[in-house]
């Protein structure tokens, strides 16, 4: 969606104008949040303070963060990920109890106005500036990504929706 880093706006704008005035009903919804920078150096990885999630110093996972209406996805995902991308390491973080409130990293992307709608969401992010040094500066370039990671991070998308309407 355009203008998210300008408070969400266009996402918002889809969510209430589109979908909510419409009567549209969405079963899912997938965001994608920067999935294409790998690192797999050690201290490559860091996590925003108080996250409740355990992950290595190594950035070379994919994370998915649901809520408590897309909770119960995660493990068909988990599934699909040991199936069809066995050597990509997913980490995922289910969000119980509204707690998102409290970390506003976990709300910061284009899935928030859709979970405010009570639609089931994940995000899927690289972990952004917690993992790539070239996040929001010049030096983000098509160059610094890590093509074969993005690749599986793909695949594995498409077998989560595949193996979702199944």
């Amino acid at each position: 969606f355009n203008q998210e880093e300008d408070g969400l706006l266009g996402s918002q704008d889809f969510v209430d104008n589109f979908i909510n005035k419409n009567g549209h009903s969405l079963e899912f919804v997938h965001i994608l949040e920067m999935i294409g920078y790998c690192d797999k150096t050690s201290g490559s990885q860091l996590v925003p303070p108080g996250l409740p999630i355990k992950i290595t110093d190594i950035g070379d996972f994919i994370t998915v963060i649901a809520n408590k209406d897309s909770n119960k996805f995660v493990s068909p995902l988990l599934n699909a990920a040991s199936t069809y991308t066995p050597d990509l390491p997913v980490k995922a973080l289910k969000v119980f109890l509204g707690i998102e409130k409290f970390f506003p990293h976990l709300l910061r992307s284009d899935h928030s106005p859709f979970w405010t709608s009570k639609i089931p969401a994940f995000m899927w992010t690289d972990t952004s500036e917690f993992r790539n040094p070239n996040y929001h500066r010049v030096t983000d370039t098509p160059d610094t990504l890590d093509y074969d990671f993005l690749r599986s991070v793909t695949k594995l998308l498409v077998a989560q929706v595949i193996e979702h309407v199944k």
